[in-house]
């Protein structure tokens, strides 16, 4: 008996890149810009201010 559905898939490289994102002083939430629609937002969570931040994030 063969089991064919359980063959490894190919390890693709995943892709990275600097995005500036908005950061939360107090707590460990953070939005990208393009879901965030004021010019100085509070967390969603703990209603801290929110500062703009750079951060590596997977984009593929």
């Amino acid at each position: 008996m063969s089991y064919f559905n359980n063959r490894r898939k190919p390890a693709s490289e995943h892709v990275y890149a600097d995005i500036i994102i908005w950061q939360c002083s107090i707590c460990n939430c953070w939005s990208r810009p393009e879901f965030v629609h004021v010019a100085e937002p509070n967390c969603p969570m703990c209603k801290g201010m929110m500062n703009r931040e750079a951060k590596n994030i997977r984009i593929e």
